[in-house]
């Protein structure tokens, strides 16, 4: 049997709640080459000259950029780096950089003719920088970047690696890539081994990926060149971003590079790039499903719920929940659900305990009904909602219009639209039961259970004060009985 209420609206008061922390699967650890951002670890990558290991990244720079002490020959030792404790990322190699590898630098510039040769190997293109400096060239004006050199030539590979030196597969979420001076200057104006490109060549990095058990996840590709005209975006001259996410979990990268310019049955164009910021996800522990929702209320006082979950009729106590289902003149009417709450569908209870409690069934739903689906009772998922000015919210037992700046609900919560509850034309229904709420400006008369059977539930004033005549009998609004 179903049971009908009415809520009487009015005006404003404040209603103030507490924010709620959102939940998220992963966490960036970016790779920023920057001294002092991480610890970095490394070999002892200069040979004969017994520097010994870094104890910041900017004592992987090798100076000069060519046939410098710590790239040119490693003496049985190697130049690796390790970011340690932050994003795992590591690399090595123990032949000399023209081999390949995975070079620390610092240097930028934007004179091709000065330095876009392969002396200056290791300089980054930067636009607004027409000398050679060692600050300001990385990605968002830091000073540090790598360079990679290698691919799979003709006559030998040279393909590099980028680890997790923790052998865990991770999502490499992207990198920030740019050119070089020294590739942009072969490739725009020739060099010794190739002319200078047509408006038909381009020169492309290739990225495959390999999960903890070897197999191949995938390849991406980033043209850094396509086409002849440097002002064109198809000419990479700044950081730009490449998302690798699409590599999936990869305990290894291998780089390679190819291009259309091509001399002596190779690859023509310097199989150097120059990369920045290498963000990495790290999962962070999800909290299981919530399996329920526990909630300390007022005996006596009326609330509104929204879950994103399905609660069965056996699987909730601590209160009566009700559906709007009309408004009159002195608010609104509720109607008594017997049966589940919907997943994300906003109610109005009566607290029967100081605790309401809900088991949750199902899936949960991502976004509540709207009030037009909902005869004007909209909910929220989130804290801190601020109900639109002129709409109405819950508070003592009373409905109260919004300022739209300083009235707000809390998750789980919901706020009434009255222009979606319908008209409604009272009649006396047997079984079905009102509860009248003063307004705000009035005594609050607080009677719940006015039955509109004949005569029991009509009402009555007496001195101002609203009294209930049931069977004969006149009731006050604390339900004694009066004399």
């Amino acid at each position: 049997m179903k049971r009908r209420f009415l809520l009487a609206g009015v005006t404003a008061l404040l209603c103030l709640f507490t924010p709620k922390a959102m939940a998220q699967s992963y966490v960036l650890r970016t790779l920023t080459f920057e001294d002092g951002a991480a610890n970095v670890q490394s070999g002892d990558f200069s040979g004969e000259s017994g520097d010994g290991a870094a104890s910041e990244w900017s004592d992987l720079i090798d100076d000069p950029q060519y046939n410098g002490s710590k790239l040119l020959y490693q003496g049985g030792s190697s130049y690796w780096w390790h970011d340690g404790e932050n994003t795992e990322l590591t690399t090595s190699f123990s032949q000399p950089y023209w081999s390949g590898g995975e070079a620390i630098s610092n240097y930028a510039c934007n004179d091709l003719s000065t330095y876009g040769d392969y002396d200056m190997q290791l300089t980054v293109y930067k636009a607004d920088e027409d000398v050679l400096v060692q600050t300001g060239g990385g990605h968002n004006g830091s000073d540090n970047f790598a360079v990679h050199f290698g691919y799979n030539g003709a006559y030998y590979d040279g393909r590099q690696t980028l680890a997790f030196a923790d052998g865990v597969a991770r999502i490499i979420d992207h990198m920030y890539v740019n050119n070089t001076t020294y590739v942009l200057n072969a490739y725009l104006n020739g060099s010794f081994v190739n002319p200078a490109a047509t408006d038909e060549d381009w020169f492309k990095i290739v990225a495959t990926g390999y999960d903890e058990n070897d197999d191949e996840t995938g390849s991406i590709e980033f043209y850094l060149l396509r086409g002849n005209d440097i002002t064109s975006d198809d000419i990479i001259t700044d950081w730009t971003i490449w998302d690798m996410h699409e590599l999936g979990a990869v305990s290894r990268v291998v780089f390679d590079m190819e291009g259309s310019q091509s001399a002596y049955g190779d690859m023509a164009t310097p199989a150097y790039f120059a990369y920045d910021d290498v963000a990495v996800r790290f999962p962070v522990a999800t909290p299981p499903a919530p399996t329920s929702y526990e909630r300390d209320v007022t005996v006596g006082r009326y609330g509104t719920i929204c879950l994103p979950y399905a609660v069965g009729a056996n699987n909730r106590s601590g209160a009566t929940f009700y559906n709007v289902v009309a408004q009159t003149s002195e608010g609104i009417i509720l109607e008594e659900e017997t049966g589940d709450l919907t997943a994300g569908k906003a109610y109005i209870f009566y607290a029967t305990a100081t605790s309401l409690e809900c088991t949750y069934s199902g899936e949960a739903v991502a976004t509540p009904i709207s009030a037009a689906s909902n005869n004007g009772l909209q909910g929220t998922f989130e804290d801190n909602t601020v109900v639109p000015t002129g709409l109405c919210f819950l508070y003592e037992n009373k409905l109260w219009q919004a300022d739209g700046t300083t009235h707000k609900v809390n998750a789980n919560r919901a706020y009434l639209n009255m222009t979606y509850v319908p008209n409604y034309v009272p009649a006396p229904v047997p079984g079905r039961k009102r509860v009248v709420i003063g307004r705000a400006a009035e005594e609050a008369t607080g009677i719940d259970a006015i039955e509109e059977n004949g005569q029991n539930g009509r009402k009555k004033m007496i001195n101002g004060v609203l009294y209930i005549n049931r069977n004969g009998r006149l009731y006050n609004a604390q339900g004694q009985e009066v004399k």
